[in-house]
Formats: C-alpha cells, structure tokens, sequence
C-alpha cells in the first residue's frame, strides 16, 4: 500500500500499459482509432495514410479534416473537412488541394461503421507543404518532324518544370523553357534538320530544385523535299568544277603538245652553211659622203622631139 497518499508504481504505469493495449471495441460502442498515421509527399502531391482498421465491422469508412493558419486564428480553432475525403473507404487521402498555403497545418482522421464513430486521432507533428519531396520529373519526348514533343507525367499547378536543351556537344549555349502545366505537353519547335539536340528537366517549386533527369538526345532527320532542294545546287557545283576541269586539262594540253605536233607534221629545213656564215661575217658600215658621191654617177635622158 502506498504511503502518505503517494500513487504507486502500478498507477504510474497504467497509462503506458493502456497505451501497448491493441485497438478493439469499447463498451461505449466506439471504434478503435486509426493507427499509423502520417503524410507521404512528394512533389507538391500530400497523400494523408493510416493503417486500415481490423474489426468485425464492414465497411468502415474514414473522415479527415485539417486546420491551417486561418482556421486556428482567423476561425478560432476550427477545424475544415478536407475535400473528398469525407467517408473515403480507403486508407488514405488526398490533401493536395486543402493544403493551399505554406502554413503549418495540423491534420486528424477518425473511423466510422454502422453509425459507431472513433476518436480522432492527430498527425503527429503539423505539416508544412514547403517539406514535400522533390523527384526529378518523368518526361517522354519524341521527334516529329523538324520538332520534339515532350510530356510530363503527374505535372500539377503547384509544381513547374524547367527544360535545358542543347544541340549535341553545346550544352554550354543551352537554352530553358520555364514549363507549367497549362504548357504541358511542350512543342520544341524550328530545329535544324540533320542535327542532334538533347534535353534534361527538373521539377522546382518556388525556389527549390530536384536533381535534374538524365540526358535525352534526339537526331532531327533530314526531310525529302529539303534533300531535293540541295540535290540541284550539288549538281550544278559538280558540273561546273568537271567543266573547268576539262577545259584546264585541253588548254594544258595544247600548249604542251601542239608546238611538237607542228614540228612533226612540217619539220623546219635547216640554212646551208654558206648562208649562215655570210650571215655571220656580216657587218653594217656606213658610207663618208665623198664615197657616196663617186659610187653615184650623173644620167642624161634624152626626151625625143614632139611632132
């Protein structure tokens, strides 16, 4: 027996011992509280969770309600049923769109079956949606055309999408499109035919960013009509090089060879001897006037007499 009106240790401990206690049936005709209860977020997507009741109840149903910073001190304490999840059948629910501040809000979800009802039990800790998990964004991409169209998966309004593209081996000159959901999917559009363009993404919210996906790299092929449109420049390049060609190889050739062609069919005859010495020996001298005067004699014409 306790002395001087002291609790004893079995007083102490019954709480505790309460608590280890399973969840079952009371005998007020109340449901056992949901156990395990806790927020699973990740990109801007909360997901309330809680382990299913076991009892020989069917079916049971949920309810959660919540409460932020404007129904704790603008509505003095009141507490708001969370959208759609009032007497859900699964265990877990949805408060994506409740959450829609960066206030801290305390959550609680109780049982009901047969017109029984649970206690409600509380998150453990209030919950600030700034805590979500940021995963890098599921995005598929495929190449029409002269173009690249790319979707994102499970894109909300509260979570934006940054795309980095570069062409291949310029990722350094990297351009980025802010995209949010009202652009998703994305049309990435005037690409170069013939060359090779990569993208990666990342989720950001506010100023938050995930680790960026891996690199996708996609080869813009190059369309008909523009293989015809440069067949005919090449064409007429190739001609007028094989032209000029020609014309260089003809004139070399004349000029090399015409000259002996000539000779061979009118060979040159050689100058006798006698010829090429006198041309030799040969010397201009210029004549004194006196020499001049005897090499030239006087003529007499006689004119006959008219009739």
């Amino acid at each position: 027996m306790p002395k001087n009106g002291e609790p004893s240790a079995l007083m102490l401990l019954l709480p505790l011992l309460l608590r280890l206690i399973p969840a079952t049936e009371t005998d007020t005709g109340k449901l056992p509280s949901p156990q395990g209860v806790f927020i699973e977020s990740t990109n801007m997507r909360h997901l309330l969770k809680w382990r299913p009741l076991q009892v020989p109840c069917h079916p049971v149903s949920y309810s959660v309600q919540y409460q932020g910073y404007f129904e704790l001190f603008i509505k003095n304490g009141s507490w708001e049923d969370a959208p759609y999840c009032r007497n859900v059948d699964g265990a877990a629910c949805d408060l994506t769109v409740g959450f829609g501040s960066d206030s801290d809000y305390n959550v609680r979800v109780r049982a009901e079956c047969g017109g029984r009802v649970s206690d409600w039990t509380r998150l453990g800790t209030p919950f600030n949606r700034r805590e979500t998990n940021l995963t890098a964004p599921k995005m598929k991409a495929a190449v029409s055309g002269d173009s690249i169209h790319v979707v994102f998966a499970d894109l909300t309004e509260m979570v934006d999408v940054t795309l980095k593209h570069w062409r291949e081996g310029l990722e350094k000159e990297a351009s980025i499109q802010h995209i949010m959901v009202e652009r998703n999917p994305f049309h990435l559009g005037g690409l170069e035919e013939g060359a090779t363009y990569c993208l990666s993404a990342q989720t950001v919210v506010h100023d938050r960013r995930s680790a960026s996906t891996e690199p996708q790299c996609f080869s813009i092929a190059v369309s008909p009509e523009s293989a015809r449109g440069w067949l005919k420049p090449t064409v007429a390049c190739v001609a007028v090089v094989i032209v000029a060609g020609v014309g260089l190889a003809a004139f070399w050739s004349v000029t090399r060879c015409y000259p002996a062609l000539l000779n061979t069919c009118w060979p040159r005859e050689p100058l006798p001897d006698a010829l090429l010495r006198r041309e030799a020996n040969t010397r201009l001298r210029v004549l004194p006037e006196e020499e001049i005067h005897e090499l030239c004699q006087p003529v007499l014409v006689l004119l006959p007499d008219p009739v």
